[in-house]
């Protein structure tokens, strides 16, 4: 653990190092976690290639030692930092609903429910166009993986490294022992895709009259710019001559995964005696406790923040709570999440999917742009229709920082309202889909039961639905 954690730390430490001193990484805006990431995979893959057959390739290093390194490095390290995501994560989900309170959809209903059909077409696209994908390689080719495969756009995509680790999991359960890795290679994919990709239509929009905008301008960060003009990352709200504020933040993060731990407990529990009451079944008694022990923790410790929150807001010291701080530490979860998936990634896989992961990602990139430069145009308000698209078009590739930083091209103080109707539009979609209890929980167990084809033309007529009513409310 130490040695991983160190590793996490290196690779971190160089991916930043890179990001500020290489101006084309600052072009691509492509994090330092998913730089040192992609490092720590080469740095792996180099060592497995060179072997311990031949012998010590360094000077002074003897054979002995060698191998004893070459064991650490790919073995030792990779396990445990493939161990990572499912516990890195299921912290991330804690700290959403304590961070972040509800949202009220009072105002703007109309331009609320516009940006949130929006949303449902896109991702529902994506699950629809991979899961047509899947169905043809089943039928027409010789793909052996469950009907989840077809997630893979969505997860990756529109879901980011965080679905991508969740549902990793729940695939590892369904016995797809690749998906976790094919998940971040569609996470990954996506991200750099996605602002490379968005950078080029915003130059083409610019030309071709979409937005205000006259002139492009792509401000190249560095990640060294706060040091000019710095910002607090977080707030204390206890003094720290009795316990540091930041580890304070951390205990009522920590409270939270253990409500979470104690929920998942509870029901495996309950589910088990409930089973045992109505039937004497040993098979059912074993497949439904089987069932209960499936469910991913991320799902209780996202309630178990929801908990907490509202326990602390019944005895009214939800004041103690630092959103800022909370999105400090689960941030630096995701960085060593990303950093530590990625390096751990099974690059074997692609040589088993190869073929229909690069269709699918071909795939993807298509539905994505089809998306902003076509059912944008006719669905969003006419005034902002691509300044608002192009944050949709970042969410569906990657981030919805990642579309925040796109829009930021064209619409640099933020005055078109392409985000505000993001924000509004976001309750309706986010806690259901790209990464939502659809995503990572109805989906799956959906695929494992019901035969692929038969989901795929649920999803058609759904899409058709949506996008006549998404139609209708942009005409009223």
């Amino acid at each position: 653990m130490q040695s991983a954690f160190f590793v996490a730390c290196g690779l971190l430490l160089v991916g930043f190092v890179l990001r500020a001193k290489i101006r084309l990484l600052q072009v691509l805006y492509i994090p330092a976690a998913v730089l040192g990431g992609l490092l720590g995979l080469a740095a792996v893959a180099l060592v497995r290639e060179i072997g311990v057959e031949s012998g010590s390739p360094v000077p002074g290093v003897g054979d002995e030692a060698w191998v004893g390194f070459v064991g650490w490095a790919t073995k030792d390290v990779v396990a445990t930092l493939r161990g990572w995501p499912g516990w890195l994560i299921s912290i991330i989900f804690a700290g959403l609903l304590i961070e972040r309170p509800g949202k009220s959809l009072v105002r703007s209903l109309r331009l609320a429910l516009r940006q949130g059909v929006m949303v449902w077409l896109i991702v529902v696209g994506e699950v629809t166009i991979g899961l047509a994908a899947t169905w043809a390689f089943f039928e027409f080719g010789s793909l052996e993986a469950p009907g989840s495969f077809g997630q893979l756009i969505e997860a990756g995509f529109a879901g980011g490294h965080g679905t991508a680790a969740a549902l990793g999991h729940v695939y590892k359960d369904q016995g797809f022992e690749a998906g976790p890795d094919l998940a971040f290679v569609f996470a990954t994919v996506g991200l750099i895709y996605g602002v490379a990709s968005g950078i080029v239509i915003v130059n083409i929009a610019v030309r071709r009259g979409w937005t205000r905008a006259s002139d492009v301008k792509v401000e190249l960060l560095s990640g060294l710019e706060a040091r000019h003009e710095p910002t607090p990352a977080a707030f204390a709200r206890v003094r720290s001559e009795v316990i540091d504020p930041l580890v304070f933040q951390a205990l009522i993060l920590a409270v939270a995964v253990v409500v979470g731990m104690c929920l998942s407990s509870l029901l495996q529990v309950v589910i088990s005696g409930i089973t045992r009451m109505t039937t004497d079944d040993a098979e059912t008694i074993t497949r439904v406790s089987k069932f209960a022990s499936k469910l991913p923790l991320f799902m209780f410790t996202l309630i178990g923040g929801l908990l907490v929150r509202e326990a602390m807001h019944w005895l009214k010291i939800d004041d103690l709570i630092d959103p800022d701080a909370m999105r400090r530490i689960t941030g630096a979860s995701m960085e060593f999440l990303i950093v530590a998936a990625v390096t751990s990634l099974k690059v074997e896989v692609l040589g088993a999917f190869g073929f229909e992961v690069a269709i699918m990602l071909l795939l993807g990139f298509a539905w994505t742009v089809f998306c902003l430069l076509f059912l944008a145009r006719r669905l969003l308000p006419r005034e902002y229709w691509f300044e608002l698209g192009l944050i949709n078009y970042g969410m569906s590739t990657g981030t919805t920082a990642q579309g925040m930083m796109l829009l930021r091209i064209v619409d640099n103080r933020m005055e078109s309202g392409a985000a505000e109707d993001y924000a509004l539009g976001a309750p309706l979609s986010a806690p259901f889909i790209g990464g939502g209890v659809i995503t990572l929980i109805l989906m799956p167990a959906l695929l494992e039961q019901v035969y692929i084809g038969g989901v795929v033309v649920v999803l058609i007529v759904f899409l058709v639905g949506l996008y006549l009513f998404g139609r209708a409310l942009a005409r009223g």
